[in-house]
């Protein structure tokens, strides 16, 4: 199974959603710290995929 890779927006979300003090970059050098990063960011990408604005914006509720 082939994870995409998180983008830098995705990933600066899951950083504030995690609500740590250390930045980004010092998160992404240590291994335990961006296996964590990546995956709260990748369930954003998720999340950010299921809203389609044009169908809200249309008031097109299914």
């Amino acid at each position: 199974m082939v994870r995409t890779e998180p983008d830098r927006a995705s990933l600066e979300i899951a950083h504030r959603m995690l609500r740590v003090t250390a930045p980004i970059d010092e998160m992404l050098k240590n291994p335990a710290l961006r296996v964590v990063l990546r995956a709260v960011a990748r369930r954003h990408m998720k999340r950010r995929d299921q809203v389609d604005v044009k169908k809200r914006q249309a008031n097109d509720n299914d």
